[in-house]
């Protein structure tokens, strides 16, 4: 048997070993005088730590710490809060005020203009995100009907070519899909600079 651990060691101590268990480390204890030492160590421990007066928490002790630590925590929070709230809403009083002096349009006017272009965004924004889920869900479904084909030609030609040629026109499909995909996206955005220019 290897040597005795703490974990064992203090089970055999407080009594929640038994039969063979309790039996192996008595036996490992008589033949192994380091054991034997950290056995008689950890029952000294363990009767000073029985004979120490007991220790009560006062009733409020959880509380009254509480009390000191949370005033503070919840202190510092809000006034970091405070201060962001408080610079943000200055800045955009700042900026209301120099665009009214710039452009000479009156609070109501720059206002109801931040909420119009604001809500015109938004629904261009919905539009394009509705037109890339399109454009995603179309684009997947086309590459599972490929990759159906696919096996379909694989599945008709592995009973007529051997596995070398079977991992060559793997090879050769996997190379053709990616660069297929590589032209369509050169030429989607060449389109898309020649519609900008």
């Amino acid at each position: 048997m290897t040597c005795l651990n703490l974990e064992k060691l203090y089970a055999y101590l407080e009594g929640d070993l038994a039969g063979r268990d309790k039996k192996a480390v008595e036996d490992h204890v008589a033949s192994c005088s380091a054991c034997r030492e950290a056995l008689e160590e950890r029952r000294y421990l363990l009767q000073a730590a029985e004979t120490l007066p007991a220790f009560e928490v006062p009733g409020d002790f959880a509380r009254s710490v509480m009390d000191r630590i949370a005033p503070e925590r919840a202190k510092a929070k809000t006034s970091v809060w405070l201060k962001a709230a408080a610079a943000g809403a200055a800045t955009f009083a700042a900026a209301l005020v120099a665009t009214t002096l710039i452009t000479g349009h009156t609070l109501s006017q720059l206002v109801l203009g931040l909420n119009r272009f604001l809500w015109s965004n938004l629904q261009g924004l919905a539009s394009v995100l509705t037109k890339g889920a399109k454009y995603v869900i179309l684009t997947f479904k086309t590459l599972l009907h490929i990759a159906g084909e696919v096996l379909q030609i694989l599945k008709t030609l592995t009973s007529f070519i051997g596995p070398e040629t079977q991992i060559v026109f793997i090879g050769a499909t996997v190379v053709l899909v990616l660069g297929g995909g590589f032209l369509w996206s050169r030429r989607f955005s060449v389109e898309r600079n020649h519609e900008e220019l």
